[in-house]
């Protein structure tokens, strides 16, 4: 069984919106908010989101080392085979915040990671070229369900060490 760590924003964790966006790093364990839905297709990829670690934008945005360090510390506490940030779909700062974490993840803790979001969303652009981008729909409803079913073979396959196909295949954004 695959063991994933999901990184939520205060929204798709459920814990609001502009009311909730200077939340400092917390963790949980399990699946909560959007991840309910991904940790489904992760039990059929054989995964699990075995934890949920949440910040809220504009904290991790004004604090970003400091986000950073206390998220990565969370992480570990873990230990996941792979660290899923997002789907952000098009919630452009939290979509920022994936981007960044992703690449902390990889670079400091060496444990595979990568981001969902929309091809709209300002992080995608950032980020695409440093990191692997499942795309995602800019909202829930169609076409959130096959992200989801994306993001979760390709989070199996990450985190086993496989070779990871073309975009196309992997649903992923070009890294050229």
């Amino acid at each position: 069984m695959i063991k994933a760590v999901q990184f939520l924003n205060q929204v798709q964790a459920g814990y609001g919106t502009d009311e909730k966006m200077n939340m400092e790093p917390q963790s949980q364990f399990g699946a909560i908010g959007l991840g309910m839905l991904l940790k489904n297709t992760m039990m059929r990829n054989g995964g699990d989101i075995i934890g949920t670690v949440i910040c809220g934008d504009n904290y991790f945005l004004e604090n970003k080392d400091e986000a950073i360090e206390k998220l990565l510390s969370m992480i570990k506490a873990f230990n996941p085979d792979v660290v899923i940030c997002g789907p952000a779909l098009n919630y452009k700062r939290y979509g920022d915040c994936c981007g960044y974490l992703t690449e902390a993840v990889i670079e400091k803790l060496n444990i595979p990671a990568f981001a969902a979001m929309s091809k709209d969303n300002t992080g995608t652009e950032l980020f695409r070229k440093k990191i692997y981008i499942i795309e995602t729909p800019n909202r829930g409803g169609i076409g959130l369900n096959d992200s989801l079913r994306k993001i979760s073979k390709f989070a199996v396959k990450l985190a086993q060490g496989q070779p990871i196909g073309s975009p196309e295949e992997e649903g992923y954004f070009p890294q050229d």
